[in-house]
């Protein structure tokens, strides 16, 4: 199937020039021009209060080519353009090379840039029922009307005194935080994921500057990173009344500031799992106790001796076979003690509400189906469930062996895993206060 069969309801002129109005102030358009609301300043001799359409035109016949199924890509038979995020964010950007942009033996040529404006007016036009003064707009919607507002003229007389013809896709493509890799090839390709991600590969390996392909917009706001909830919008913030385990706040300063998704995942769960050890051998200790306190046991009685001899075999046996404590039931005994349901509830309520129905319902693609019902009637079944979708989680990341079992790809199944953040981030913050120690 080729990308123009492929290709979703065939956009008009006037979706297009609607879809502007959710970042620039169109006062008025003509057959050749936009008129806007307020000049912009492009630099100081330069500003601009009409733009002509004609690009506007081109780039909606353009969409109604391609593929565009998915929002952050577009594909034709010979070109496209993916959307990409850079890995990590510490250190300079550097200087791009180009003298690596092209590749005549193979017939393509790549670039990395700004969107050009095919790709800008694709975002807003899938930006669905976004008014101008909306606030709950995609990021990259908020950040562009905040860089316009920047560049407005105010007071002006109209026509301003200096004005240039400047296009469109040049503006958008300045005030849309974005990046994008085009492809262009001599010949029609069904395919130009692979071809990216090689791009991508060799300019790490050349240049240390990290990207990925986004497989979707998601990728671009943070999706699952836990954002305070506002608890200091009302008053100033406490100063702390409490002193905590250093190691805890440690993994959990590394998984507040950490970009990527795994190594926030892994960082919560090493909070859980400074305690592993301890619950364990303490539950340990109570079955032995409670089976020697038990009024049926006798230490007269050979098979009473020998059931609790059994009991330690066995754990031992768990143990060995483990490598260590047997850790799905050391997760649920961390849960059991330091963790209240109804707590963790609240703090998914305030965060984001649906992942409470995504967790009873959904499990990520990499795990087993693991559904957890949070607001179901026993305690103890809903910690038990959450312990074995937390532990399943983590060995997906943990461990890449190729086979059978489902497992983890980076940053292809960022995105889902982002939703199970929240889930054992509120579980490690619990732990971490109730270890805390009131000064």
């Amino acid at each position: 199937m080729t990308p123009q069969e492929k290709h979703v309801a065939e956009i008009t002129h006037e979706e297009s020039i609607d879809a502007l109005k959710k970042v620039l102030s169109i006062d008025a358009w003509t057959e050749n021009h936009l008129i806007l609301e307020k000049a912009l300043n492009l630099d100081p001799q330069t500003q601009v209060s009409r733009l002509d359409i004609a690009d506007l035109k081109e780039a909606t016949r353009n969409l109604n080519e391609a593929n565009r199924e998915n929002p952050a890509q577009l594909k034709w038979n010979t070109r496209c353009e993916y959307l990409i995020v850079r890995n990590g964010s510490i250190g300079p950007m550097g200087i791009l090379p180009q003298d690596l942009a092209s590749s005549d033996e193979m017939g393509l040529k790549y670039s990395i840039g700004r969107p050009s404006l095919d790709f800008s007016l694709n975002l807003l036009l899938q930006a669905q029922d976004v008014s101008p003064s909306s606030r709950r707009a995609p990021y990259y919607i908020q950040s562009a009307r905040r860089r316009l507002r920047e560049r407005r003229v105010l007071g002006y007389v109209e026509p301003p005194p200096t004005e240039s013809e400047v296009s469109l896709g040049i503006i958008l493509g300045e005030v849309m935080p974005l990046m994008t890799l085009r492809i262009e090839s001599t010949r029609p390709r069904a395919e130009f994921k692979e071809t990216a991600e090689a791009f991508l590969f060799e300019l790490a390996f050349n240049y240390d500057v990290s990207f990925r392909v986004a497989t979707d917009i998601d990728h671009l706001s943070g999706v699952g990173r836990v954002r305070r909830r506002g608890r200091a919008a009302d008053a100033a913030m406490d100063a702390p009344r409490m002193t905590y385990n250093s190691d805890l706040v440690h993994h959990y300063q590394l998984a507040v500031s950490a970009e990527s998704p795994m190594l926030q995942y892994l960082s919560y769960y090493h909070i859980a799992e400074h305690f592993f050890e301890k619950v364990f051998n303490d539950d340990f200790v109570e079955q032995v106790r409670r089976k020697i306190a038990d009024p049926a046991f006798s230490l007269k009685r050979s098979k009473d001796i020998q059931a609790v001899i059994r009991l330690v075999t066995s754990n031992q046996r768990r143990v060995r076979d483990e490598g260590g404590v047997d850790e799905q039931r050391a997760l649920a005994l961390v849960l059991e003690s330091f963790v209240s349901i109804d707590r963790l509830l609240d703090d998914l309520r305030a965060h984001d509400p649906d992942l409470i129905d995504y967790y009873k319902t959904s499990s990520p693609s990499f795990s087993e189906n693991v559904p957890v019902n949070l607001e179901g009637d026993r305690a103890a079944d809903i910690k038990a469930a959450l312990a074995k979708r937390v532990y399943q989680t983590r060995n997906s990341l943990v461990h890449a062996k190729d086979g059978a079992r489902p497992k983890y790809f980076p940053f292809v199944d960022d995105a889902e895993l982002s939703k199970e953040i929240p889930l054992l981030r509120f579980c490690a913050e619990q732990v971490i206060i109730a270890h805390g120690k009131v000064m």
